[in-house]
């Protein structure tokens, strides 16, 4: 069971939760502070800029997903998160000591299982806004649907 703690009540329920636990078995309870994750904005967007970019390049909305994962963010989480770096760095060890297929399959699989859910709202913002500057690069220039780009970004319209 996951819940954000806002209020007195909130804690004050969250302590007759933890107080009622069956200490048969050990039980684990995690508190740490709470971080907004990507908005719904952020995603929907996202998936229009993915669909004009694949449809400009002839590829698939699902390949530029994958290649902008690869490119722009694994390099975000790999920065901002320890263990998330910590696991890349794995990869390249293994990659230096000579296995380098083994490396790539590893490599493939931690794209594959990237995803956006890990960012936080900054985090997000940074990937699309180094979306938009790739695409520029190719000469695609992505829709900016007023309301949809403004939350995405965090600006009040």
């Amino acid at each position: 069971m996951k819940t954000v703690i806002r209020t007195a009540e909130d804690r004050n329920r969250a302590v007759e939760i933890v107080s009622r636990l069956n200490l048969d078995k050990p039980q684990e309870v995690e508190i740490r502070e709470w971080k907004k994750n990507r908005s719904v904005a952020q995603n929907s967007l996202l998936w229009k800029w993915l669909t004009v970019i694949a449809a400009e390049l002839g590829e698939s909305k699902d390949e530029v997903h994958e290649r902008y994962k690869e490119k722009l963010l694994v390099p975000i989480l790999r920065r901002d998160d320890s263990d998330f770096a910590a696991m890349i760095g794995s990869v390249n060890a293994v990659h230096a000591s000579g296995m380098k297929a083994e490396a790539l399959a590893l490599k493939k699989e931690i794209v594959r299982l990237t995803s956006t859910t890990q960012m936080n709202v900054h985090q997000f913002t940074e990937y699309l806004n180094d979306i938009e500057l790739d695409a520029r690069n190719f000469g695609i220039i992505l829709p900016h649907p007023e309301d949809l780009h403004n939350d995405a970004l965090g600006r009040r319209s």
